[in-house]
């Protein structure tokens, strides 16, 4: 389901849900886990792998908006 929310929107309510209603549930054990998160219904999934993660989220919640994070830093990939 398209939200017709900007990419900026998408960032900021991905990762509010993220801070707000996700990260205070997590273990140290997640450090490093990936996180795919609906941005319309709060719904995620986490996974070591994030290729199994992001199959799991896409059949969870087709056709969303949805937002990525990587436990414990600021980013989930890196070039170079």
């Amino acid at each position: 389901m398209a939200t017709g929310k900007a990419p900026r929107d998408i960032s900021v309510v991905g990762r509010a849900i993220y801070q707000e209603r996700i990260m205070p549930n997590l273990s140290p054990s997640d450090k490093g886990k990936v996180i795919f998160i609906d941005i319309e219904t709060g719904g995620y999934e986490i996974d070591g792998d994030e290729c199994a993660a992001m199959i799991r989220f896409m059949e969870r919640f087709p056709n969303t908006v949805g937002w990525s994070e990587r436990v414990g830093y600021p980013y989930v990939d890196r070039i170079g």
